[in-house]
């Protein structure tokens, strides 16, 4: 049908949900040849690395679309990226409720990756916050309860980081129960509610359904308190995970150093757990003749029931990557109508808002680096996809693309994330030395 514009309705699951990247990065650093693709979640690649994009007026989200070459295909590339606003220099009060599993499994490396999540938190809070803690492994034990914090770096949060030790086995719904039900009970009206899991995600005792927990978190959902999972150790039940923090609509993260935990906490504190708009929906109107040929975000659809909204946080965007195809070359025009429609509630008051971009396709914007960067790191993660299925010299010629791509995009040398992917490409590369 050419007299119908397609209208789609897409999803890059939540814009601050960053795990993958580092997980792959982490099993890179311990010499593997190749990396489980099921843990490759291309969107969170795209949501992990910064662009260079204005930020929207306080209060709003921007939309900027860029069309451009694909690197990988030479296909036509669309992005979309919708813009939030900076996070405001103070913040509302807080009430932070942290589950800490002390579980066996969690001795050694993961536990010390749960102190520093801990002691990274502890320096961005403000006096009068107020936190809960809960440690559990086949009980739970209410650590803290309504503490009200002095200021950063309260000795009493950093006392409980250094007593955390590991024992027993791992009860993780009931663990999530009991951080709920002190999340309620010391919720801060008007202020900011948030439930900090940090886990490796073993559920060995209790109920270990993934969906069923996963439930438990969303039941909050209607109350605001929002779920940001911390994933430690290089067992994590990555899938678990995964699904906890999708359904309690927050961030999934995960840690593999000392620096990392102050990344997200510290560097990307709003990001990780202040939103700035609820309930992001966004439309695309392509005019008749285009299909997606390739998507890179979560999902899509001409259905909007099918695509779950998603939230936003302050300093960030929702980054949507897709290769356009035309049912015929000769039929696109500079001409041709373009349109994207975001919808979103008001994070504070709850107001429905939405803003629009109406233009051609020869009125979108041309690459200023942004669009070149994000195709620079799907390279990077859908060459980790493709390596399970080739032998060491074909890895080897995968990842060696990839790393061009990487290294072109990069020239001047100056963008400190495609030189961290760069340097991550050539560790891959050396490690196939070891593989067959």
């Amino acid at each position: 049908d050419l007299t119908t514009p397609l209208t789609l309705y897409l999803s890059s699951d939540d814009s601050n949900s960053m795990a993958s990247p580092v997980i792959v990065r982490r099993q890179i650093e311990l010499g593997m040849a190749q990396v489980d693709p099921f843990v490759v979640r291309t969107h969170e690649f795209l949501n992990y690395y910064r662009y260079s994009f204005a930020p929207a007026d306080e209060g709003e989200l921007s939309i900027v679309s860029q069309l451009g070459s694909c690197v990988l295909t030479g296909d036509l590339a669309l992005q979309i990226a919708v813009q939030s606003s900076r996070a405001p220099a103070a913040r509302k009060p807080m009430t932070i409720t942290l589950v800490l599993d002390t579980s066996g499994s969690m001795g050694g490396p993961p536990i010390e990756l749960e102190r520093a999540a801990v002691r990274a938190i502890a320096s961005t809070l403000v006096a009068g916050d107020v936190v809960n803690a809960v440690t559990w492994n086949t009980e739970q034990s209410p650590a803290l309860e309504g503490h009200v914090v002095s200021g950063p770096d309260d000795p009493v949060l950093l006392e409980l980081a250094s007593a955390m030790q590991a024992d027993g086995g791992t009860d993780l719904n009931s663990g999530l129960v009991a951080g709920y039900a002190l999340a309620n009970e010391h919720r801060t009206e008007d202020g900011i509610n948030r439930v900090v899991l940090i886990s490796d995600g073993i559920a060995n005792v209790g109920v270990t359904e993934e969906e069923l927990i996963g439930a438990n978190a969303n039941d909050a959902d209607g109350e605001g308190i929002y779920l940001v999972g911390v994933g430690v150790g290089d067992g994590v039940n990555d899938t678990l995970m995964d699904v906890v923090t999708d359904a309690g609509r927050g961030a999934y993260v995960y840690l593999d150093s000392a620096d990392e935990a102050n990344r997200v906490f510290v560097d990307r504190f709003a990001e990780t757990l202040l939103v700035a708009a609820r309930d992001v929906r966004i439309e695309l109107t392509l005019p008749p003749y285009f299909g997606i040929q390739k998507f890179y975000g979560e999902e899509y659809s001409p259905d909007p029931t099918k695509v779950r909204t998603q939230h936003l946080a302050p300093n960030d965007s929702m980054m949507l990557y897709q290769i356009l195809h035309p049912c015929d070359p000769a039929l696109p025009s500079a001409n041709d109508p373009y349109r994207v429609r975001v919808t979103w509630r008001d994070a504070a008051t709850g107001e429905a808002r939405e803003a629009v971009q109406q233009t051609t396709l020869g009125g979108l914007g041309i690459d200023d680096g942004n669009l070149t960067k994000a195709a620079a790191i799907i390279a990077y993660a859908e060459a980790l996809k493709q390596l399970v299925d080739l032998n060491a010299a074909g890895r080897v010629s995968a990842l060696t693309a990839a790393r061009e791509a990487v290294l072109a995009a990069n020239t001047a040398g100056t963008d400190a994330d495609l030189v961290e992917i760069a340097a991550t490409l050539q560790k891959m590369i050396d490690n196939q030395a070891s593989s067959p």
